[in-house]
């Protein structure tokens, strides 16, 4: 009988992240308005009561999408912070360098959920969408600024905390470089805002962990606007 229940629970597993793959490609190709719970049904050949043990709703797929989004992103991220031998302001720069490589490679998703995430009524799923990333992602930073403290690299009296400051930093400067996306993608940015706002953003961080100008590096420039140029270049055409 539990050989039986671990088959079944792969099986379930199986499936859910076969709905979930369908769910985030229709996202992606035609938005999240656009798919309807259907066009998941038809995809899958499944019956709208089979679906409803996995997902009860659209939403639940979209929470499903999300959830599993940052679990990525922390599978990604815990791999730098548990590799030796850099030093804390080393494996800082380097976990920002691998968030923007990881959003890089899965730009389609991330544009698809930005615009879910500013449309109008979408309050709620902004906040839990925030909440379960700093839930995963401050104890990561902690760790880091727990190591700059103990080793002297960090001016911080303390570490405990700093984690969930560092995350939330970094998730209003995403908030404000996915505005000024929309609006470059509208048309109505200047693209110098770009620059200066992460350039405000480093300062803030280096001032918060006590470290020199010019030692954080949240994003490459190259990388960045490798964001907003597509936008405007589809713009013009």
């Amino acid at each position: 009988m539990e050989m039986a229940r671990t088959v079944d629970q792969a099986a379930h597993a199986t499936r859910r992240r076969q709905i979930l793959d369908v769910a985030q490609r229709l996202v992606e190709t035609r938005g999240y308005e656009q798919m309807s719970v259907q066009d998941v049904l038809d995809e899958l050949g499944m019956s709208k009561g089979a679906l409803y043990h996995y997902f009860g709703s659209k939403q639940a797929l979209l929470a499903g999408i999300v959830d599993r989004t940052a679990d990525q992103i922390e599978e990604h991220l815990a791999e730098v912070v548990e590799t030796p031998g850099s030093d804390a302001l080393g494996k800082l720069n380097q976990i920002f360098q691998a968030l923007a490589g990881w959003k890089a490679g899965h730009r389609d998703r991330l544009v698809a959920l930005l615009r879910v995430w500013n449309s109008d009524g979408n309050a709620l799923t902004r906040h839990r969408t925030r909440a379960g990333i700093a839930e995963r992602l401050a104890p990561l930073f902690e760790r880091v600024v727990e190591q700059g403290v103990r080793d002297g690299v960090f001016t911080l009296p303390t570490a405990v905390g700093f984690g969930q400051v560092l995350v939330s930093l970094v998730q209003d400067l995403n908030e404000r470089l996915g505005d000024l996306f929309f609006a470059c993608e509208e048309g109505r940015a200047d693209p110098s805002a770009v620059d200066r706002t992460v350039a405000a953003y480093t300062a803030a961080l280096e001032r918060i962990l006590g470290v020199a100008p010019g030692a954080v590096h949240i994003v490459d420039p190259s990388a960045l606007h490798a964001w907003f140029d597509p936008p405007r270049q589809e713009r013009e055409g």
